[in-house]
C-alpha cells in the first residue's frame, strides 16, 4: 500500500464514521416520537430503541478499525454488509416482521449468509498463517468447516435472544418455538448457499488469493515511502 492510498482510505472511514449512524438516527427519532409503523405492530419501544442504538455502535466498528491501522474488509463485502444492517434496523421497525409472515425467514437467510461469507474470509486468512504441514483440509475441508462454523453463529444467536427474554422477562425478541425452528432453518438456507458458492469460488481462487482482499494486522497497513 502506497501513502496516498492510506491517506485516501482513512478520509473515507472517518467520513464513514460521521456518514454511517445517519439512517439509524432518522429512524430512532421515528420511533422516539411515537409514528415508527413497529411501534403499531407490536414491537416495544423499548426494544426498537435499544436495537437501533446497538447498530449505531456497530456499524462504527469497521471504520475505527480501519483508522487504528488494524482491520479491513474488501469494498464490496463492506457494502453488502451496511446494506443488510440497514435493511435489519428499518425493516423491524416498519414493522415488517410482525406483519408480514415470511420476512422474518428471508431476512435470517440473508443475514446467515453474510455471516458465513465473513467466515469464509476468516477461513481464508487462517490458512495462509497456519503451519505449512498443516491444512483445513483442501476444498472439501474448507467448506465442511465453513457450514459448520456459520451454523453456530445461528445457534449462538438463537441462544442470546433466548437469554435476553429470560433475564428481561418479557418476550420481546423469541415468538415461540415455530419462531425459532424458522430462524435455524432459515440459517440453513443462508449456510448452504455460502457454502456452495465458496466450494466453486474455491475451485477458480486459492484461499491466499481471497484472502488479499482482506487485511488484518498492523503490517498488512504499513505503507511505502
Amino acid at each position: 500500500m502506497n501513502a496516498e492510498q492510506d491517506r485516501r482510505e482513512r478520509r473515507a472511514a472517518k467520513i464513514k464514521l460521521v456518514v454511517l449512524p445517519l439512517p439509524f438516527i432518522f429512524i430512532l427519532a421515528t420511533v422516539l416520537a411515537g409514528i415508527a409503523p413497529g411501534l403499531e405492530a407490536g414491537h416495544p419501544t423499548e426494544y426498537l430503541v435499544a436495537t437501533c442504538v446497538l447498530w449505531m455502535i456497530i456499524i462504527e466498528v469497521l471504520p475505527i478499525l480501519r483508522l487504528a491501522r488494524i482491520f479491513s474488509l474488501p469494498i464490496w463485502f463492506e457494502c453488502v454488509l451496511y446494506g443488510n444492517m440497514y435493511f435489519y434496523v428499518s425493516a423491524l421497525c416498519g414493522g415488517l416482521y410482525l406483519n408480514v409472515d415470511w420476512w422474518g425467514d428471508m431476512t435470517h437467510v440473508l443475514s446467515s449468509l453474510i455471516v458465513a461469507g465473513f467466515v469464509f474470509l476468516v477461513l481464508c486468512m487462517a490458512s495462509t498463517r497456519i503451519p505449512s504441514y498443516t491444512n483445513l483440509g483442501g476444498r472439501g475441508g474448507m467448506s465442511a468447516l465453513l457450514f459448520l462454523v456459520a451454523m453456530s453463529f445461528g445457534g449462538i444467536w438463537e441462544i442470546m435472544e433466548g437469554m435476553t427474554d429470560f433475564i428481561s422477562g418479557k418476550p420481546y425478541m423469541v415468538y415461540g418455538a415455530s419462531d425459532t425452528l424458522g430462524d435455524v432453518t432459515a440459517d440453513l438456507l443462508g449456510v448452504t448457499l455460502m457454502t456452495i458458492i465458496a466450494f466453486i469460488m474455491l475451485g477458480t481462487r486459492s484461499p491466499e488469493q481471497i484472502a488479499s482482499d482482506v487485511r488484518f494486522g498492523r503490517k498488512a497497513f504499513e505503507t511505502e515511502d
